[in-house]
């Protein structure tokens, strides 16, 4: 274990800004949040230099250096402003949370569940993520996600205890497949989050914003292995409010040939994540090094993505 006194500071004082701010007003701590998110984009400086260059490889050179600056600035609020909202989240009943959110397309989510195969519900790191789960659990759906193992134990059980409060159940990554493929039999809903380039996991080469992007192909194998429906979900902020989104089902013929129904399967969630980032840039995570992983020689490896025009629904300066 490196540095356990630090790290012991460190939970220390998480613990202790948790405990402050989950006594706040929730617009209150989210205003904190905010001012958090801004001083962090300043003073984190590798980070924000990631965020930087992460947008000008998806959206290309006629991304200006004003909205460069803009949407990054607002990637790290979202995120401050996340943190402060699980604090208080975890205090408020089901129905404080249910009047947080207006839910678009529970339609959608009913008839797929009617089909008895249960749901895979594919989101991305966008918006409050956390709040996307625990509000569908609020409006009385049954499920849980699947999340993987983080480095710090301490952090881990306080998200896992969050979600539980909530009625979302916890799937380590890490675990069998048996338990997520019970639930799905069970006609639960299961969330994943596949949005990141994590090289410990298989995955495909998609395009997303216009280059070769290594993604994971778990969901689509989780699909196909069960039955079970792909949904797209997202949440969005509505000034103090958030909107939830579910989109229909992914509908992609199955050819019987298993990679290359993994790859179209994955490449039709990815261009519905990427028009979600594109419509609301701020609300993603830049900084996560999403094209770490290059393609092997010969698909291009290398090749700089020019992107295509950027489309923002957002305000900007």
């Amino acid at each position: 274990m490196k540095h356990p006194i630090r790290r012991r500071l460190m939970f220390g004082a998480f613990s202790l800004l948790r405990a402050l701010v989950g006594r706040l007003p929730l617009a209150l701590a989210r205003a904190l949040g905010s001012g958090l998110g801004f001083t962090a984009y300043y003073a984190l400086r590798r980070h924000r230099r990631l965020a930087q260059t992460h947008l000008r490889v998806a959206f290309g050179p006629g991304l200006s250096g004003m909205t460069c600056r803009y949407v990054g600035r607002r990637a790290f609020v979202n995120l401050g402003k996340n943190v402060m909202e699980w604090f208080v989240l975890d205090r408020l009943t089901p129905e404080q949370l249910v009047r947080l959110v207006d839910a678009h397309g529970l339609t959608h989510l009913r008839q797929a569940l009617a089909r008895g195969q249960g749901v895979i519900a594919l989101s991305a790191h966008f918006g409050n993520w956390e709040l996307l789960a625990m509000g569908l659990a609020c409006l009385g759906f049954q499920g849980g996600v699947i999340a993987r193992r983080l480095r710090y134990p301490e952090y881990e059980a306080f998200l896992w205890r969050m979600r539980e409060h909530k009625g979302v159940r916890t799937f380590a990554r890490s675990g069998t497949f048996r338990e997520i493929a019970k639930a799905l039999r069970a006609n639960q809903i299961i969330g994943m989050m596949p949005d990141q380039d994590i090289d410990s996991l298989d995955g495909v080469f998609v395009e997303f914003f216009g280059r070769p992007t290594h993604t994971p192909a778990g969901p689509a194998a989780l699909a196909l292995m069960t039955g079970a429906a792909i949904l797209p979900c997202f949440i969005v902020r509505i000034g103090r409010r958030f909107r939830i989104v579910i989109e229909e089902p992914l509908s992609v013929a199955k050819t019987g040939d298993r990679a290359q129904d993994l790859l179209e399967m994955t490449q039709a969630w990815s261009r519905v994540v990427e028009s979600y980032i594109r419509a609301h840039p701020g609300h993603w995570v830049w900084m996560h090094r999403r094209w770490k992983t290059a393609p092997a020689a010969g698909r291009q490896a290398g090749e700089r993505g020019q992107g295509q025009p950027a489309v923002f629904s957002e305000e900007r300066p």
